[in-house]
């Protein structure tokens, strides 16, 4: 078997170098595509042994090395195959002029021509489906993607072949033999080029267009009938990979290919903003795309960084991140970034967004992947002077009601949080502290807070309002920020002492980095009491050295205590001690003893005792004797 590989690879060798030295050896072409095409056959198994790919390898650069030269000469232009195509229909007789010996040579050129520019056809329709063939070696895939390159570069001279290129990248994209090798050799060595990205991006243009279209009318585009070559993927797996070429791309040209001259600086700037308005344009028909939940949220993990600031016109973005704002949940968290940059930079007029953000403030929202640049935007929102005092209020309000369920963590973010809303807005100053009576004219008191359901002292605010201005947040205090000096964590605690401070004058008082508490945890918290140098350190004494962490019973440490757990027992074991003395007197004197006329009261209670314990005993010991009750002669 290995002999015959060799043998195969000697013949492979032996035909490319006959090919390269004469016309003569012509037909050894044929022979070689034959073998690239039965690689690429779905009927054949595909090479795996280094031979194999080695034979397969040589001829593909053989071919290479016969089609490029002879692109590169402009024998088979547009025009010369044109004027090929017109000497056949005349018979080799251009003009009818020449001689017959002439013609036959001019005929016999044109139909060289012609034959071998249907080999060529042949032998780049084969790469493009040996680049998109999933089950081919990688390494001999890759050989075949810089030889498809080199064609793209060659075959149109001064011109870039988008042809070949869109056929090239449809068949990638669309076909399951898109991988990341594949993409990676595509970074690496090409998408340094500006040409090929501008293609690149118009060509990503052309499929999300034909892929839209198949969703909306159901019928399967030209693309999908003829020109895919390799075993298809779904309409999710194209998505995906348009994605990821996409992030891919690089959005503007290198500081090495920029140039200084005028004219070429003039020049730089135009292809940029071309390359700026397909950029726009592939990323549009995208993001019309039914996008599969993980890209949806990729998609809004990258707008803002990779797609916002190269738009050339980003309020197109608008429709597409209000939607994803209306969402709710982790979309809406995620779509927030890049609306707040379309409202704050480029002029959007979104009357809900407040409402919309008061909405997301949910207990999740501490726990939540992207909790630090959603608090961080929360917090740039509410900068303005500007906005109305039951708006922050309600901000505030609804911010210190979480807390009560909040981790440490997230209670630190929640009195900076608030910390910042006081400093900024001091109409909300009354929500520190307010009297629930006050004085009138007449000398009277009067309740300031509004009673609900006729109980004074009930919280005013609704926690479950949506909208901010329904809620009465300005009638209501932070009273659950003064619960958290009793928190049993001490950073918590202490940090509540910051707002004591008078925070309506400015100048002496500074706003509280939230990013400094966005991305706390109860790691970070524990990391910064370890890290802390105590100079009195607590200290515990046991009269025995401890085993446990914790003791099984807990009051030989705290002598004197009651815990719950055994508290509990204690007076179980006492209700059922005293329910079980009650049950046995009912069953021992189930008879009320008469008392006689001359009997005291004293004497009568005697002998019902003596009684009661004489019945119990005789049924305990049958030898005991009965005691009888004492009793007195009757006078």
């Amino acid at each position: 078997m290995v002999a015959n590989k060799k043998r195969i690879l000697a013949e492979t060798k032996r035909l490319g170098k006959e090919l390269l030295q004469s016309r003569a050896y012509v037909n050894n072409a044929p022979l070689l595509l034959s073998m690239l095409a039965a690689s690429c056959s779905s009927s054949a198994s595909a090479p795996t042994s280094a031979i194999a790919v080695a034979s397969l390898t040589e001829a593909l650069h053989c071919l290479q090395a016969f089609f490029v030269p002879l692109i590169r000469s402009g024998e088979f232009s547009a025009s010369a195959r044109k004027k090929a195509a017109e000497n056949l229909l005349k018979g080799g007789r251009v003009g009818g002029e020449k001689g017959t010996e002439d013609g036959e040579n001019d005929r016999a050129e044109a139909i060289y021509r012609s034959w071998v520019w249907d080999r060529y056809l042949e032998f780049s329709s084969t790469l493009v489906r040996i680049v998109a063939g999933h089950a081919i070696v990688p390494s001999f895939r890759i050989a075949a993607l810089h030889s498809v390159m080199e064609l793209v570069k060659n075959e149109v001279p001064g011109k870039f072949n988008n042809k070949l290129y869109f056929k090239l990248c449809s068949n990638l994209i669309c076909s399951k033999g898109f991988s990341g090798d594949i993409l990676g050799v595509f970074v690496s060595d090409y998408f340094k080029y500006p040409d090929v990205v501008y293609f690149t991006y118009s060509s990503i243009e052309q499929m999300a267009i034909k892929v839209n279209a198949k969703k909306l009318t159901g019928r399967t585009t030209v693309l999908a009938r003829s020109e895919i070559m390799g075993v298809k993927c779904s309409v999710h797996d194209k998505i995906r990979n348009m994605f990821d070429v996409l992030v891919n791309l690089p959005t503007s040209a290198s500081q090495e290919d920029q140039k200084t001259t005028d004219e070429l600086l003039w020049g730089m700037t135009f292809f940029h903003k071309r390359q700026r308005s397909r950029l726009s344009k592939a990323w549009l028909s995208f993001l019309k795309l039914p996008l599969p939940l993980d890209i949806y949220k990729k998609v809004l993990a990258q707008l803002h960084k990779r797609v916002i600031p190269f738009l050339s016109n980003p309020i197109l973005l608008s429709d597409f991140l209000t939607s994803s704002y209306n969402v709710g949940g982790l979309i809406s968290v995620m779509a927030l970034n890049g609306l707040f940059i379309l409202i704050t930079s480029h002029g959007l007029e979104y009357p809900d967004f407040y409402n919309k953000l008061y909405a997301l403030l949910e207990p999740s929202i501490f726990v939540s992947k992207h909790r630090a640049r959603f608090f961080e935007l929360m917090d740039s929102s509410l900068k303005s002077s500007h906005l109305p005092a039951y708006l922050a209020a309600a901000f505030a309000k609804k911010l210190a009601r979480l807390s009560l369920s909040a981790p440490p963590a997230g209670c630190l973010l929640v009195i900076a949080m608030v910390h910042n809303l006081l400093r900024r807005h001091p109409a909300i100053n009354c929500l520190v502290h307010r009297d629930t009576r006050n004085t009138n004219t007449s000398g009277k008191e009067t309740n300031t807070i509004k009673v609900a359901d006729g109980r004074l002292g009930r919280d005013p605010f609704l926690a479950s309002e949506p909208d901010t201005a329904k809620c009465n947040a300005l009638e209501s205090s932070l009273w659950e920020i003064e619960t958290l000096r009793s928190h049993y964590c001490p950073a918590v605690s202490r940090f509540v002492a910051s707002l004591e401070t008078d925070l309506t004058v400015r100048r002496k008082t500074t706003e509280v980095a939230v990013s400094d508490f966005s991305s706390g945890s109860y790691s970070t918290i524990f990391a910064e009491e370890v890290s802390k140098r105590l100079k009195a350190v607590p200290l515990a004494f046991y009269q025995t050295v401890p085993t446990t962490l914790f003791p099984e019973n807990p009051t030989d440490d705290f002598l004197g205590w009651r815990f719950g757990d055994n508290a509990v027992k204690e007076q179980n074991a006492e209700d059922g001690a005293v329910s079980h003395k009650h049950k046995n007197d009912h069953i021992a004197s189930p008879v009320k003893p008469i008392r006689s006329d001359g009997e005291s009261e004293q004497e009568h209670r005697n002998g019902h005792v003596a009684s009661t314990c004489t019945l119990s005993n005789s049924n305990n010991e049958s030898e005991q004797e009965t005691v009888p009750p004492p009793s007195k002669k009757r006078k």
